[in-house]
């Protein structure tokens, strides 16, 4: 049998949908299932006889994961948190009128200022930044070509890892495109990803004589590539603090194709989610990695454009 399709399904719930695809597969090999086999199946994966059964039709019919696998739970409707909505629309105005590289610290202090000019409770920083988060999620990016080199959180646990231990993807995305190019994964706390490595495979895939683009990066990665970044003609270690997070956060939102993300480290927080079914589980290392690289297919198959020829500035 082919590897069924589980990219519809919630991550920690794909070992319980293989569960069930192996034993409604073993059920369905039966030449002539009795009731008794039905309620013996039933039990492997906590279904009643009339639940395996349904459950086995609806699989030989469709093979699809999807229909087997309980969904992700309905969320609640969401609130407003009493904010007045004077203040959602000024913050929202804000927000469109600002321009596209507005840090969210100057956009909150104009939303304050416009609200106290209306004599109106302004909404809260976090909340004026869930905003603007979400107004540059929707927006494509912009500005000029560049690759950005920064890291992405994950909130997937592991099975056989610590608690705390995020899966951490350390990728080079050209913008304003918003390809992948280049990316290394870890799924090891101790292991983190080379940021020597991955400029040297940036490096690698220059093509002299292309557009030249300017290669984002923090200031702490760029002093760790520092002899990297020489081999290629970037003599200079001075980063600009934060800037790589900030254009992933700009460029990316909060997500990278089907799966949440977290682009600035100090919110990064262990894998803690509460179940939302009972099936819920860590992931095997194996399935994490493919969960990720899954991700990433789908946020450069989602692009507007495909990743073009280019050479590094080293101005």
């Amino acid at each position: 049998m082919s590897e069924p399709d589980f990219s519809g399904i919630d991550p920690l719930r794909v070992p319980e949908a293989r569960r069930r695809i192996a034993v409604l597969e073993r059920y369905l090999a039966l030449p002539d299932p009795t009731t008794a086999d039905a309620v013996s199946f039933g039990e492997e994966i906590g279904l009643s006889r009339w639940q395996l059964q349904r459950l086995a039709a609806v699989w030989r019919d469709h093979r699809d994961p999807n229909l087997i696998i309980v969904g992700r739970r309905k969320s609640k409707p969401k609130r407003d948190y009493g904010i007045a909505k004077r203040a959602i629309e000024i913050a929202n105005g804000v927000i469109a009128q600002a321009a596209a590289d507005a840090s969210v610290s100057s956009i909150a202090s104009i939303i304050e200022a416009r609200c106290a000019d209306e004599n109106v409770a302004p909404p809260s920083r976090p909340t004026i930044y869930t905003y603007v988060r979400k107004a540059r999620t929707a927006a494509p990016a912009s500005g000029p070509p560049r690759i950005v080199i920064g890291r992405m959180w994950f909130q997937i646990p592991i099975s056989g890892q610590p608690a705390e231990t995020m899966p951490t993807l350390l990728a080079a995305i050209m913008l304003p495109e918003g390809v992948i190019i280049a990316h290394r994964l870890s799924i090891n706390a101790m292991k983190p990803p080379s940021i020597s490595d991955m400029v040297d495979e940036v490096a690698a895939m220059r093509t002299l004589g292309a557009e030249k683009r300017t290669v984002v990066m923090n200031e702490t990665d760029r002093r760790a590539a520092a002899a990297a970044l020489a081999r290629i003609g970037i003599a200079s270690v001075n980063g600009h603090g934060q800037a790589a997070q900030s254009e992933l956060a700009r460029s990316l939102g909060s997500r990278l194709g089907p799966l949440d993300v977290i682009l600035h480290r100090a919110k990064a927080r262990p894998a803690k989610r509460k179940a939302a079914t009972r099936f819920d589980e860590p992931l095997a290392p194996v399935d994490v990695v493919a969960v990720i690289e899954g991700a990433i297919a789908s946020n450069n198959a989602a692009a507007p454009a495909s990743a073009p020829a280019f050479d590094i500035a080293t101005d």
